[in-house]
């Protein structure tokens, strides 16, 4: 099961608008010299609303081949549609993928008994285990949680990404918690106190800049409290900036600053306003001077 520091990775885009391979090499290196646990693809960081199925299958076979089993591989299944989940499912199925990061229905919602049976009959379909992926700001759905222990329950299902920054909600998760399911925290400012909750990693958008840091983190979280306060703390700053404006934005752009070419992004999103670029690069040569 994929455990530890996994980074919501973002999609670079060149000067076309294409996607830029080369640079996915670069920052994919970026992650392996600093032992990232694992790589969520196709996720909300990654703009994958913004990618056609074809784009999203080559972005997925390119990645796990270069991989080659370095690091683990979650991939999202973006879509608010079940059939669609496990149409486009069948396409990946033969790729070294280790589970799937599957959201709440968008738009169309459901009522409890229809996200019953949308999840169940993905994890009864995909050849992978799912991960939930509760993001209701995004979405407008909110998972109850007796309803995500019934889920818990399938053979099928593994976890969830908890990305509404409730602390309480994440601890009426925790208390079922077992080695079959996990709770992953999918909120950067709360990532300290999720691990308390007992969560089994962290998939972070901060953590495309800072892999080295947030693996230590939450490697040191076991045995040293004192080292994953110091460095929640000192990428607090940057943690916040990163959330002024819609993901991923602001994240792109703070590797952009660190020497990537990340600076482009899909309409509808654009380009980040001058009072955040100032708030990221003010923030960043912050840290840096502390370091």
């Amino acid at each position: 099961m994929l455990t530890g520091s996994i980074v919501a990775f973002v999609t670079p885009f060149d000067e076309n608008n294409e996607i830029d391979y080369s640079e996915i090499r670069r920052l994919l290196d970026f992650h392996l010299e600093n032992h990232t646990d694992g790589i969520l693809l196709l996720g909300t960081t990654a703009e994958a609303e913004s990618l056609s199925e074809e784009e999203k299958i080559t972005l997925v076979r390119f990645v796990t081949e270069y991989l080659q089993g370095r690091m683990k591989t979650m991939v999202g299944l973006i879509f608010n549609v079940t059939k669609n989940v496990i149409d486009f499912e069948k396409k990946l199925k033969n790729f070294d993928i280790d589970s799937y990061l599957v959201i709440t229905p968008y738009y169309n919602k459901s009522n409890t008994s229809g996200l019953l049976k949308h999840f169940t009959q993905i994890a009864d379909a995909v050849s992978h285990p799912i991960v939930l992926y509760h993001v209701p700001k995004r979405t407008g759905v909110h998972l109850d949680v007796s309803l995500v222990r019934m889920l818990s329950y399938h053979k099928n299902i593994i976890g969830i990404k908890e990305a509404s920054g409730d602390l309480a909600y994440q601890a009426q998760i925790a208390r079922f918690c077992r080695d079959d399911f996990q709770l992953y925290c999918g909120d950067d400012l709360t990532a300290l106190a999720s691990l308390s909750l007992g969560a089994c990693g962290v998939i972070s958008v901060i953590n495309n800049a800072f892999p080295k840091e947030i693996k230590l983190m939450i490697d040191s979280f076991p045995k040293n409290i004192g080292i994953s306060r110091s460095v929640f703390y000192s990428l607090l700053p940057l943690s916040q900036a990163i959330f002024m404006e819609v993901s991923p934005i602001p994240i792109k752009y703070l590797l952009f600053l660190m020497g990537f070419h990340t600076k482009n992004v899909r309409m509808p999103l654009a380009e980040p306003s001058l009072l955040c670029k100032r708030t990221l690069e003010a923030a960043y040569l912050e840290l840096l001077s502390e370091n």
